[in-house]
């Protein structure tokens, strides 16, 4: 049960990452709400696709899985500070990050333990 939820979790965070890099023209949108440059979303979108691989990596080595889910709650608390404290989003928009958040928690714990 704990590997499907990081393959969900690494799936989820790959597409995010590719929609960042390809500049969808709904996430171009966002990103202007946060009013961060267009180049930083594809650093953040080319990080979340080496989390992702990391995290997937991470079925067979626990280490590796520990370090991208470090990385990934890293980028999900400036995640929510850009939806709540630069966009003013709603709840409904911040809640995918907040699951992003608790779910690498999640990894780092188990993987820890």
């Amino acid at each position: 049960m704990f590997i499907v939820m990081q393959v969900i979790l690494a799936v989820f965070i790959l597409v995010g990452g590719f929609i960042k890099l390809l500049r969808i023209p709904f996430q171009v949108e966002h990103w202007q709400h946060y009013q961060y440059p267009l180049w930083f979303m594809s650093v953040i979108g080319l990080i979340e696709v080496m989390v992702a691989i990391g995290i997937l990596s991470g079925i067979w080595n626990r280490y590796l899985a520990v370090g991208s889910s470090v990385l990934l709650l890293l980028l999900m608390v400036g995640a929510v500070h850009a939806h709540m404290y630069r966009a003013h989003q709603s709840i409904v928009m911040i809640l995918p990050a907040i699951i992003c958040l608790i779910s690498s928690i999640i990894l780092i714990i188990k993987n820890l333990t």
